[in-house]
């Protein structure tokens, strides 16, 4: 039987299928790429808002001045790294207590599991608003019922005070992203076989000696692979705290997306603030490069 007749009818549908993908890919180049190197280049360039006429090449002037003899840049990244890692330490501290609930044979198991969901699927801007009314000093409902039960006489201002709108911003963050670990966390229980268990507990090993030798050294690989990626996708993310605080109080709660938000919209430095998106972008790709490694040597 003559195969060249299948292998030139294989390859026209290839070719097809390469044509019919042309479209969709100009499409992602316009939408994704043009605008990654138009912001680079920005950043090489004296560029404002206010005079764009006046727009010039100024080499690498932005992020001399950016590594030199900005402080606001430096407060700000120390604040970035620290928003993420909190946000990642709580994510994964109540992913673990919820996992390891939702991992024991329970009534109504699947329902629990499924509302674990809820803060992961609400939209931002829901969630936002919602922490916003009750955390309010005033009229919210966490403030109205601390009083009611006379724990405090003053209202606590969540969201006013530079330091406690730092921890909130980290809460509400936490709680955002807590349901993500805990369904990863949850799925690499699964895999961990019961024959485990059953010998420890033969050996007399109570739950937190299983959990310690068993659960946590099985769950290795998924803790290394979920919390890494949480860390780049909190490092990146603008609305949580953009919604919540815009950056306040007295820029208290700035994270890197938000300074070069506020650089280019707010003070009309879009050049300088597109050298911040590079900076920021640089720290993206060294945590991209630590995820590859970490999934290259865990395999």
């Amino acid at each position: 039987m003559n195969s060249k007749p299948f292998g030139r009818l294989r390859l026209r549908n290839n070719s097809l299928g390469y044509c019919l993908l042309i479209p969709a890919t100009l499409l992602i180049l316009a939408i994704s790429i043009y605008p990654l190197i138009r912001g680079i280049t920005l950043g090489f360039m004296s560029y404002s808002i206010r005079r764009i006429r006046a727009a010039g090449f100024n080499g690498i002037d932005n992020f001399i001045r950016i590594l030199t003899t900005d402080a606001e840049f430096y407060g700000t990244l120390l604040f970035s790294f620290g928003y993420a890692l909190a946000v990642v330490v709580l994510s994964y501290v109540l992913g673990m207590c919820f996992s390891l609930l939702l991992n024991r044979n329970i009534k109504f198991r699947g329902f629990f599991r499924a509302m674990i969901l809820i803060p992961w699927i609400i939209p931002p801007v829901v969630a936002a608003t919602n922490w916003t009314w009750l955390l309010n000093d005033q009229l919210g409902f966490v403030n109205l019922m601390l009083r009611k039960a006379g724990f405090i006489d003053k209202p606590i201002l969540f969201l006013a005070d530079p330091v406690l709108a730092r921890l909130t911003v980290c809460f509400t963050g936490a709680w955002k992203s807590f349901p993500f670990m805990t369904i990863v966390l949850l799925s690499g229980m699964q895999g961990i076989p019961d024959e485990l268990y059953e010998s420890a507990s033969i050996d007399g090993a109570g739950f937190f000696r299983s959990f310690r030798h068993i659960t946590i050294p099985m769950l290795k690989n998924v803790t290394m692979i979920s919390t890494v990626l949480m860390f780049i996708w909190t490092f990146n993310n603008f609305e949580n705290i953009y919604l919540l605080t815009k950056g306040g109080p007295a820029n208290a709660t700035f994270v890197l997306p938000i300074l070069s938000y506020y650089t280019a919209f707010f003070r009309s430095q879009l050049g300088y603030a597109s050298a911040i998106s590079t900076l920021m972008l640089g720290v993206l790709l060294v945590l991209a490069l630590i995820y590859m490694r970490i999934l290259r040597t865990s395999k």
